[in-house]
C-alpha cells in the first residue's frame, strides 16, 4: 500500500486537516463534527419527551373516564346495553345492568338473549339511537331512549329506563 494521497502528486490540494480530511472539502461542505449537528435533534427529542410525559401525567392524575359528566356516563351505560344487543354480546349486556336486574327471574339467559336479538336484528336491522333524554336525581337517572331499527326508520320506539350508580359505575336497572 502506498502512503500517497489519491491523485498522487497532481492532487490539487494535498493539505489535510489533522483528521486526514482535506481542508478544501471541509470548507466547501462543512465540518463533520458529530457534536455540532446532534444538538438540534437532542433539543427536539427533549421537547417531545417532556410533551409525552406531560400528557401521560395528566391522564394518570385525571383519567378521561372521570372527566365525563354523570349524564354522559349514564348515556354510555345505556349505549352499552343497546350496543350489546346489536353485537349479540351477552357479557356486555349483563355488565351494563345492575345486580338486581341480573338476579331477577325474568333476566334473559345467554341463549334467550341471542335468539331474541338475532331474530330482531336479522329481520329489521341493528338498533339506532338518534337521541336520549337524561334527567339526573342524585345517584338515579331517568332516561328516555328514542330508537328504531336500521331497516325500519319510520317505526320509532321509546323506552324508559332507570339507570343507577352502582359503586363507581352507572348501570341500567329496571328492577
Amino acid at each position: 500500500m502506498s502512503d500517497q494521497s489519491p491523485g498522487g502528486a497532481d492532487y490539487p490540494n494535498s493539505k489535510r486537516a489533522p483528521d486526514g480530511y482535506p481542508e478544501a472539502m471541509a470548507e466547501e461542505f462543512g465540518s463533520d463534527d458529530p457534536g455540532r449537528s446532534r444538538w438540534p435533534f437532542m433539543v427536539a427529542l427533549g421537547f417531545v419527551v417532556l410533551l409525552v410525559a406531560g400528557i401521560a401525567g395528566v391522564a394518570l392524575i385525571d383519567p378521561p373516564a372521570e372527566r365525563l359528566s354523570d349524564s354522559a356516563q349514564v348515556q354510555h351505560a345505556v349505549n352499552d346495553a343497546f350496543t350489546a344487543r346489536n353485537s349479540l354480546n351477552y357479557e356486555q349486556y349483563r355488565e351494563a345492568h345492575c345486580e338486581a336486574d341480573r338476579q331477577a327471574a325474568d333476566f334473559p339467559t345467554a341463549a334467550e338473549f341471542a335468539d331474541e336479538n338475532r331474530a330482531a336484528r336479522t329481520e329489521h336491522g341493528q338498533i339506532v339511537i338518534p337521541d336520549m333524554a337524561v334527567e339526573m336525581q342524585g345517584d338515579v337517572a331517568a332516561v328516555q331512549v328514542n330508537w328504531h331499527r336500521e331497516d325500519t326508520p319510520d317505526e320509532k320506539q321509546t323506552t324508559d329506563l332507570t339507570v343507577i350508580r352502582q359503586g363507581d359505575e352507572w348501570k341500567v336497572c329496571n328492577a
